[in-house]
């Protein structure tokens, strides 16, 4: 492994925490039981908002959905923050890949930044030699927002990314709604 990408690694595991630590504090600030019966009085407002705020997250790339999903599964408990943050991917990754499709690379650059437009060619580059669903679904735990605006600058089906974003959304959401709420749920536990 290069210094450059442990560099990355280790950059991205120190904001992951911090971003752990800052969401741990506020909510101990309000009170989980405070944040909970909010979101339970705005009735369907709370969960049509999540939606929307997780499906731009993944729209607009350099933002990160996952730390709404840990929040989801703290709020809103995990079964249900599991299925609207599945719905919001859906959303999200699909509205990427037909930004990429219909518009081209010039918008999804827009979307992506360009900082992560290298990123965006490599990822084209493997869709090139590799147009099965299985390597999109071992592919996509890796960035589904940058991915999804690859595969849409490909001649890959839809159906076929569908299928793939469905199977791997599975994984990568279970893993931040049931673990990273769990962790950040500890955090908040008083001591």
């Amino acid at each position: 492994m290069r210094f450059s990408n442990l560099k990355k690694i280790l950059i991205a595991t120190f904001f992951v925490i911090i971003l752990y630590l800052i969401m741990a504090f506020t909510l101990q600030t309000i009170g989980l039981d405070n944040a909970q019966l909010f979101i339970k009085k705005t009735g369907v407002w709370s969960p049509i908002v999540f939606i929307i705020l997780c499906a731009l997250s993944l729209i607009i790339a350099p933002l990160s959905g996952s730390s709404l999903f840990v929040v989801g599964g703290t709020l809103f408990g995990k079964h249900n923050a599991f299925l609207l943050s599945y719905i919001a991917t859906i959303i999200g990754c699909s509205a990427n890949f037909w930004i990429s499709r219909k518009f081209g690379r010039k918008v999804a650059q827009r979307f992506i930044g360009k900082a992560n437009l290298d990123e965006l060619d490599k990822f084209i580059d493997r869709f090139k030699n590799h147009r099965s669903i299985l390597y999109m679904i071992l592919i996509m735990p890796l960035s589904q927002d940058i991915i999804s605006y690859a595969i849409g600058l490909t001649r890959i089906k839809y159906t076929h990314f569908l299928i793939a974003l469905i199977l791997s959304s599975t994984i990568i959401i279970s893993g931040y709604v049931y673990i990273g709420s769990s962790l950040l749920e500890m955090l908040i536990q008083p001591k």
